[in-house]
């Protein structure tokens, strides 16, 4: 039998989870939409004057994508059409990963 501690602490935990992710917030719809597949290239090159990430939509369609950094500002949505690619530049903070959107 599981003790009523144990439940308690899982439903708390829950309960947290499902309050983060139902915010209406930026970070949330960016968590709704998940991790760019594979067809997205990556390249993300570290500089003196801040971070270069360069994404290339190699998918077969056009496909929406946004790079989100941790401990800065993400940067926008963006279409990227087949065989399309672009780069940003960031100021502040660190690569984290590429989500659909």
């Amino acid at each position: 039998m599981v003790s009523r501690r144990v439940v308690i602490s899982l439903l708390a935990t829950l309960t947290g989870a499902a309050l983060v992710l139902g915010t209406g917030g930026p970070a949330a719809a960016a968590a709704r939409a998940g991790n760019a597949p594979g067809c997205i290239a990556r390249v993300v090159d570290e500089q003196p004057h801040g971070l270069i990430v360069w994404l290339r939509n190699e998918c077969g369609r056009t496909m929406r994508v946004k790079v989100v950094i941790s401990w800065g500002p993400d940067g926008p949505c963006a279409t990227l059409a087949n065989g399309q690619s672009r780069e940003w530049t960031f100021k502040l903070g660190s690569y984290d990963k590429t989500v659909t959107c």
